[in-house]
């Protein structure tokens, strides 16, 4: 029962038209718009039925947490329940359409706020292509080794899948053509040249395996706070979406407010280094710099010089003059125009990253601050924009 893409492929849903086309939902009894993620939730229906043996009347679809809890919001996909009554929550199912990561942050979030609103043991993410069920026992979730049936969930009658802590490479592990083999295509572009693909590698090492423990590197990068790895979902400006692991921090923006910034790599023919920004306004990759092509080694050194040329996309094909990013840059943070160009650091590729590495805390700090600046061009831009 582990191939769910192949399981839900098998799954046919009849198609009707009551106006646009539509599916039936066997559990409100009406018909409901043919959407992707809609798909997604009937198969879901289908699947608790016919492959874990759930009955349907012990289903709700849609669940509204207002009416569970006053004032709460968001509705819950499906809701199992224990009983026939339909007052005892077993399990929250978050559906998603087939190109959503339901391995992201965001979307096992949302399913833990309506598991804890329902006082449910168990939530179930699915996209149609993968699925997962975590129990939340004593405060934390599990994430079960294979998809249980209803009487196995009644039960408890469940195995959880061992969390082995992951720990950080070796500087000769990194070097090696192995290690970089295995994260090329996934965190580094296949096309990267050697010397930069293993310091991206080495950076990778740094942000996603390697504590803070000092709040002055904290400081020394420009943030007050390390909030760990997460798996959250940033847009760019293209429309695309973002959905890998990413190192995140709390700083203070330059009119005091509190964002959250992160950083990550991305790789499928080049390697991509992504620095995110969330507020209030938005949550999106502000710089999203190509190592092959502003990353340029040293070889009597042994480092990395990174640059960037200023260049800013504003979404549906636009952009701004890398001139007036420039010019910005240079009113705004002198210290790091080289030229005509954007200056972010020399990093010693030498031996293995670490964060009390004055050059690394430079180029990192100096990454946050470029991005910070970046928004604040898109924000002069836009508002000119709209004023036209």
């Amino acid at each position: 029962m582990n191939d769910i893409e192949k399981i839900f492929k098998a799954i046919k849903l009849d198609k009707y038209r009551p106006s646009s086309t539509s599916y039936f939902d066997a559990v409100r009894k009406y018909f409901v718009p043919k959407t992707p993620e809609e798909e997604v939730r009937q198969k879901t229906i289908e699947f608790l039925d016919t492959h874990l043996g759930v009955p349907l009347n012990r289903l709700r679809v849609e669940e509204a947490m207002a009416h569970v809890k006053k004032r709460a919001r968001g509705r819950a996909d499906i809701v199992v329940y224990r009983d026939d009554e339909k007052n005892k929550p077993l399990m929250v199912i978050e559906c998603k359409a087939p190109e959503v990561d339901i391995s992201c942050d965001e979307v096992r979030e949302q399913a833990e706020r309506y598991r804890d609103i329902l006082k449910a043991d168990y939530i179930m993410l699915v996209n149609g292509c993968k699925l997962v069920i975590y129990k939340y026992q004593n405060g934390k979730n599990f994430e079960l080794v294979e998809i249980s049936s209803y009487k196995e969930l009644l039960k408890s009658k469940v195995s959880f899948v061992e969390r082995i802590p992951l720990e950080p490479y070796s500087y000769d592990e990194i070097m090696s053509y192995e290690l970089q083999d295995m994260f090329t295509g996934v965190y580094i572009g296949c096309e990267t040249p050697k010397p930069i693909k293993s310091f991206a590698l080495n950076f990778l090492n740094l942000i996603l395996l390697k504590s803070i423990n000092h709040e002055n590197i904290l400081e020394s990068i420009g943030v007050f706070e390390d909030r760990g790895i997460g798996r959250t979902r940033f847009g760019n400006s293209a429309g695309y979406n973002y959905q890998i692991k990413t190192r995140l921090f709390i700083a203070k923006e330059r009119k005091n407010k509190d964002q959250i910034l992160g950083l990550s790599l991305f790789g499928k023919y080049n390697t991509q280094l992504n620095v995110s920004i969330m507020n209030r306004e938005r949550r999106h990759h502000s710089l999203q710099l190509d190592m092959d092509k502003f990353c340029e080694y040293d070889y009597r050194t042994n480092k990395i010089v990174i640059t960037h040329n200023g260049t800013l996309s504003t979404g549906r094909g636009g952009s701004i003059s890398k001139f007036i990013v420039v010019d910005y840059v240079k009113n705004n943070a002198p210290e790091l125009i080289r030229g005509e160009e954007i200056y972010l650091g020399s990093v010693d590729n030498s031996r293995l990253l670490e964060w009390n590495q004055p050059d690394v805390q430079n180029f990192i700090k100096n990454l946050f601050h470029y991005a910070v600046l970046r928004d604040e061009v898109r924000k002069k831009y836009k508002r000119k924009y709209k004023r036209k």
